[in-house]
């Protein structure tokens, strides 16, 4: 078994057009602490005790729909008067109350925290339970409000570990006016269970008042940062992981952006606006607004990529105002405004979507696609008048998401339709979504096995391989676009990856596998083949943002090595890269129906391959991935090309098994990358031996080309 690959430089076998390294790019959006500390580097939440938004019944248990949490603190009790996820220390009953007033928060209704001591108890403290991030500093600067009235009233401050035990303390002495303190705390040791036995890692900030008699203690806006954050502000770790990993671009949008008003993250913290997160449960801060979005991008070397929210609430005129802040010069109104704020000099975004997957009934603005194409063309003339260079994306659907169709047992028409209706003239590019995910419902997965004669490990290789699916649907979909005078279609795959359903005692192409690398691998293969069209793509990987969360945890896995040494070649200054057309013969396989979104296919090769070949055509580098989940493959080479003087080099990741899950936040284990020298024989042929689930880039420079 194998494959078998014929390599030619002639000109006619490279594309006229070039790989665009945005494909390259990361996604998020405000969705707790992929956020915070993720990036802006405060490790608290509801530090202005605002009254918790909940929405999801999946995020509860047994409590009431409004008592219920966001699931990343689903085990944290509630304690009346307390704001949440806070939590009490000492003698509950009657010793907390939210209020409103206060210095930070909604300006409609600002909330603090008010703790009560009596002549009884006159001791009495909060605590919230955290991580940080102690292996890189033992220094955090902890910023809040206070003030006290009645008695003479201290503040101890702490960070302790689990157990109680402080670490680092530091005490004030509370006025009866509000008063901003920021304090240094340093820890004197770091914790050796770090991200180990708790979804909120080692950590516990505890603020505890005493008093000589009876006292009211409020607090407000409590913030606390590592020392060493970039600029005072970014998680440092964020940023050195998304350089070192070759994140290109980043896009910031989501469900979020159908809610999210832009002028929320403006101005000074102080007066900026707490919001309900309404799409994730939790509240939103607005301290990640739009500067601080920009200069995280400059930060990090990377192009930013801006979602406009569709819906009544969110206007073209306000879209169009957003174009203006940001790229304005200062003679304009809202370039003059994001001067006051200390931001002088446009920051020349050239990427802008409107909507985001706007066919889905859990979408703010959601509508049909009759509607949504006639309204973009507003926001698009509005949002271009203000700066004719920028490119508008407009939010699309996955051609494969039949179960979001708006003729039920048909395709998705919600493209064709913004083709008929708006066309090129309203729509620079498309925006697509992809989240592979296979057969959600147990009882359906076992049927699938028995009606397949199969094993879990062939049906996550069916997930693996759906990219070679994909790329049949992104032809269809640019051929229809071609009909409505698109040529060709540009595409943002604006976010991907694959997410699979699989029972609790399958093998599980999660993350942390090289099954799932295998799949990364693959949708590049696709990207890059595509390339004439796919101009965008934003994997949503929460891994680079560098946070704690208990579903969610997890570290530096081989699919982020895999985009590393896809995107490493494109960040060189002194070529670009075409597509490479490659003769390809080898193994394959049937791929079933696999619930809605995957259709049958026949001959799906298990190792997949792309090519690309610099502008002076004297190198090419050759991308490969086995998706075969169960036995090796050797690939065969062969070509004139081959047989002249040259230099070259194998890298070649694979797993101790494919299915076996990376869990060390500080060493790799369990998988590996190699790299060597290709030996070609005398005769212009070479092999390379791939295990399974594996990948790897073979580059060939040719010498005196």
């Amino acid at each position: 078994m194998g494959l078998n690959i014929r390599l030619h430089t002639a000109p006619e076998k490279a594309s006229h057009w070039q790989i665009d390294k945005r494909i390259f790019g990361k996604f998020f959006e405000m969705n707790g602490k992929d956020t915070y500390p993720g990036i802006i580097d405060d490790c608290i939440a509801n530090g202005s005790f605002e009254i918790w938004f909940s929405k999801r019944k999946k995020d509860g248990t047994n409590l009431p729909w409004t008592m219920r949490t966001e699931i990343m603190y689903r085990d944290t009790p509630h304690t009346s008067g307390l704001a949440y996820p806070w939590e009490p220390v000492g003698d509950q009953e009657g010793a907390f109350e939210q209020l409103q007033g206060g210095v930070h928060g909604k300006p409609a209704w600002k909330s603090y925290q008010r703790m009560k001591l009596t002549d009884g108890v006159r001791r009495r403290g909060i605590v919230q339970r955290i991580t940080l991030a102690d292996e890189r500093t033992l220094e955090y600067r902890l910023q809040f409000y206070a003030r006290a009235s009645g008695s003479f009233t201290r503040l101890h401050t702490a960070l302790e570990d689990k157990a109680g035990v402080r670490l680092s303390e530091s005490s004030v002495e509370l006025t009866e006016n509000w008063k901003r303190y920021d304090l240094l705390l340093t820890l004197d040791r770091a914790s050796e269970f770090r991200y180990s036995d708790s979804p909120f890692g080692e950590y516990r900030l505890s603020l505890i008042a005493d008093a000589d008699g009876e006292s009211t203690v409020d607090l407000d806006w409590v913030m606390l940062t590592s020392g060493d954050a970039v600029e005072g502000l970014f998680n440092p770790t964020t940023i050195e992981l998304l350089k070192m990993y070759n994140v290109t671009s980043i896009r910031w949008g989501g469900n979020y952006a159908n809610e999210y008003n832009w002028k929320d993250g403006i101005g000074p913290w102080l007066q900026r606006p707490v919001r309900d997160n309404q799409n994730w449960g939790g509240l939103e801060p607005n301290y990640f607004g739009t500067n601080e979005f920009l200069r995280f991008c400059q930060l990090i070397e990377a192009e930013p990529f801006l979602n406009v929210g569709f819906s009544y609430d969110l206007p073209p005129e306000l879209a169009a105002e957003w174009v203006e802040y940001v790229n304005g010069d200062i003679t304009t109104p809202m370039g003059r405004l994001r001067a006051e704020h200390g931001y002088p000099e446009p920051w020349g975004v050239k990427l802008w979507q409107v909507g985001n997957e706007s066919y889905g009934d859990y979408q703010f603005g959601y509508t049909n696609s009759i509607d949504f194409s006639k309204r973009i063309q507003t926001y698009y003339t509005m949002m271009k008048k203000i700066d004719p260079s920028i490119s508008i994306i407009m939010a699309g659907e996955d051609p494969s998401y039949v179960d979001y169709s708006e003729i039920p047992g048909q395709p998705p028409i919600w493209n064709k339709r913004m083709f008929e209706i708006a066309g090129p003239a309203y729509i620079d590019g498309l925006d697509i979504h992809q989240y592979t995910r296979g057969i959600r419902d147990e009882g359906l997965r076992k049927e699938w096995l028995a009606s397949n004669a199969a094993d879990p490990s062939f049906y996550n290789q069916v997930l693996v391989s759906y990219p070679t699916q994909y790329e049949a649907n992104i032809q269809e979909l640019k051929e229809l676009a071609k009909g409505y005078g698109f040529e060709p279609l540009a595409l943002e795959i604006g976010e991907w990856n694959l997410e699979p359903e699989t029972d609790m005692n399958w093998p599980k192409a999660e993350f942390e596998t090289m099954a799932h690398a295998c799949y990364v691998s693959s949708m590049f293969n696709t990207f890059i083949r595509q390339g004439d069209s796919v101009k965008y793509a934003y994997q949503r990987d929460n891994t680079l943002y560098y946070r704690a969360y208990p579903v969610d945890m997890r570290p530096v896995n081989p699919g982020n090595d895999t985009s590393r040494f896809y995107a490493e070649p494109f960040l060189r200054t002194d070529t670009n890269w075409r597509r490479l057309e490659i003769e390809t013969e080898g193994s394959s396989f049937t791929m079933p129906q696999t619930w809605v979104r995957i259709r049958p296919m026949e001959q799906v090769p298990h190792v997949d391959a792309a090519a690309v070949i610099s502008d002076r055509n004297d190198e090419i580098i050759l991308f490969l991935v086995n998706r075969d989940l169960s036995f090796a493959h050797t690939v065969h080479l062969e070509g004139e090309c081959l047989t002249g003087e040259m230099k070259s080099s194998v890298l070649l990741q694979y797993g101790d098994s494919p299915f076996l899950r990376h869990t060390d936040w500080y060493v790799k284990s369990g998988y590996h990358i190699i790299e060597s020298q290709l030996a070609v024989a005398s005769d212009g042929r070479a092999e390379i031996s791939m295990p399974a689930g594996s990948v790897a880039r073979v580059s060939l420079k040719f010498i005196n080309v």
